[in-house]
Parts: structure tokens; C-alpha cells; sequence
């Protein structure tokens, strides 16, 4: 095919990797948030944010390979002449490549309608979670960790904690002392710690004794975790989003741009040539060879095939001025 202005297969070649590019930042952005947000749940609710995030990868891995192939199709159709085949396959791939464009705008709305289910979920196992504190070393470690590097306490606020099966009753005349992990304090209180982690001339044994020391409300973390997790889900709402966009936004270049492609292939060279034909009224086709080349035999294959027949080169060093003339 001809290219309408100079570089258009390089402006091409761009545009088909950047929608690449978009697919592998898709997948590894939900890959990380895949991983973030299950840290919040249970192994089986794990399944569900899978269900939902399964979409999302499908959407990320067809960007990426279709347009990575796209970039060998192309490669193929500048050395072929533009038949109504290669026009075909041309509006063939746009559209499909719109039906891709359009999947990913379906991805991104069930996550967008699932984000009150993906939240009571992750509510319902962190209090379970609660529960199992001291039964399960796996939530223990989950709590602490989380409460550590979110700077959050309980699920939506510390009270969560004081609501525990084996969390002892507080007497009412302590009602401003806070019953809660010590990974709850903040990072700033070290008096906090002190209460908790055995330090000089202080012993294990007196440590036990005092399992649960009393805590302030100005020593701990107020804010829950569950708006930590909510915040998380609509980051990646928000990045998934403005990469759809993006998409969205290259796919209608390659569209205006490989419609413009094919409506300039009836014109060479600013003269319009669609009516030359040959005098039994057969049109005729325009071939450009290098200097070098001496004849050209076209046969019937050569007619019915969308490549230009093969010239036959003449070395000029080897022959004399009046052969290298003709």
C-alpha cells in the first residue's frame, strides 16, 4: 500500500505499541491491587475478587497481544497492493479491535457496581479476623501487619477490638482506657510501646501479668482499616479507568488514521488516476522499478496475486553502456 505522507508506517507502528503498552499496564496494575486487596480477606472470598478481577486480565492481555501481532499485519499489508481483501481485513480489525475497547468499558463498570459487594466482604472477614486473633497465628500476623503499615485500628474504628469473643470485659470505672493490640499504637507514642515490650529491669513474667495495659485514645490509632480497603478499590477504579481512556483515545487515531490511509490509495502523486485503462477498457496498474531494471514478464499469476512481479537487474559493471540502455 502506499503511504498517504511520509513516515505513516512509523506513526502506525507507534500507535499499535502504545495500546500494547497500555495492556501490560493493565495487567500489572491489577496484579498489584489483585494482591493488595486479597490481603484484607479470607481464602474463600479470595475466589470472588478473582471472579471479578478475571475480566480485567482477559481485557489487559487481549491489548497486548492483538496489537503486538497487529504490528506483523501491518508490516505484510505495506508491501501488498490495496485489494478489496486488504480492505476487508483492514475494517475486519478495526472492528474488532473497537469489540475489545468496548469489553474493557464492561470490565470496568462491574467492578465500578461491585465495589459495595467487594467491601461488606472484606467488613465481614476482618471482624472474623478479630475473632480469630489469638487462635490463628495467620490472622494475627495479617492484623498486625496491616495495623502497622496502614497506621489503622480495627475495622472501622478501635472499638472493633473491645467487641472480641476473647477480649476481656472492661470495668466501668476505666471507661478511658482502650483495650487493643499494640500494633494499634502510633508510631510517634513511645510510651505506648513501653507498656507492651519488655525493656530494662522489666521481666516477661510482669509483662504477662499485665497482658492488657491500659491505653489512651491519644496513644492509638483512631481511623479504621476497612476505609484503607475502600480507598484501595477506587485507586484501582480510577487507574483502570483513565487507562481505558487511553485506549479509547489511541484506538480512534489508528481509526481516522487508517481510514485516511485507504481513501488515499486511489491517489499518486496528486493526479487521481481511478479511470486509466487500456483500450479493451481493463484498468491499468502503475508500477514504479529502480533504474536498473531492464524488463519486467508479467504473467497470469502475477495478475491475479497482490504483489509486484520481480524485475530482472542488470549489473552495469558487467555489461556494456548499450545493454545498461535498454
Amino acid at each position: 500500500m502506499q503511504q498517504p505522507f511520509r513516515r505513516a508506517n512509523i506513526y502506525i507502528t507507534l500507535l499499535l505499541i502504545t495500546e500494547a503498552l497500555i495492556g501490560v499496564s493493565i495487567l500489572a496494575v491489577t496484579a498489584y491491587y489483585h494482591k493488595l486487596i486479597t490481603s484484607y480477606l479470607s481464602e474463600i472470598q479470595c475466589g470472588l475478587v478473582y471472579g471479578y478481577l478475571f475480566g480485567v486480565y482477559m481485557f489487559g492481555a487481549q491489548l497486548a497481544v492483538i496489537f503486538l501481532c497487529s504490528i506483523l499485519m501491518w508490516r505484510r499489508l505495506w508491501k501488498r497492493r490495496c485489494t478489496p481483501n486488504v480492505r476487508l481485513l483492514l475494517d475486519l480489525w478495526l472492528f474488532y479491535s473497537c469489540v475489545i475497547i468496548a469489553a474493557g468499558f464492561g470490565c470496568v463498570w462491574i467492578i465500578y457496581r461491585g465495589v459495595d459487594v467487594l467491601e461488606n466482604a472484606a467488613e465481614t472477614s476482618l471482624i472474623e479476623g478479630i475473632d480469630m486473633y489469638y487462635s490463628s497465628p495467620e490472622w494475627k500476623l495479617l492484623w498486625d501487619g496491616l495495623q502497622w503499615d496502614k497506621e489503622c485500628c480495627g475495622v472501622r474504628s478501635y472499638k472493633d477490638w473491645a467487641n472480641a469473643d476473647w477480649m476481656p470485659k472492661r470495668d466501668v470505672n476505666c471507661s478511658s482506657s482502650i483495650l487493643a493490640p499494640y500494633t494499634c499504637c502510633k508510631r510517634s507514642c513511645e510510651s505506648c510501646f513501653n507498656h507492651f515490650l519488655p525493656g530494662a529491669g522489666q521481666s516477661v513474667v510482669s509483662i504477662r501479668q499485665h497482658q492488657y495495659p491500659p491505653l489512651t485514645v491519644d496513644s492509638i490509632n483512631m481511623n479504621g482499616c476497612l476505609p484503607v480497603f475502600d480507598r484501595a478499590v477506587w485507586n484501582y477504579l480510577y487507574i483502570l479507568l483513565g487507562f481505558w481512556v487511553l485506549a479509547l483515545k489511541f484506538l480512534i487515531m489508528l481509526c481516522c488514521l487508517t481510514k485516511y490511509i485507504l481513501a488515499r490509495q486511489n491517489v499518486g502523486d496528486g493526479c487521481y488516476n481511478n479511470g486509466l485503462t487500456d483500450d479493451d477498457g481493463y484498468p491499468l496498474v502503475v508500477v514504479k522499478y529502480p533504474p536498473n531494471v531492464r524488463c519486467v514478464t508479467i504473467s497470469e499469476e502475477d495478475l491475479a496475486s497482490d504483489n509486484a512481479p520481480e524485475g530482472k537487474y542488470c549489473n552495469c559493471s558487467e555489461l556494456d553502456d548499450d545493454q545498461c540502455d535498454y
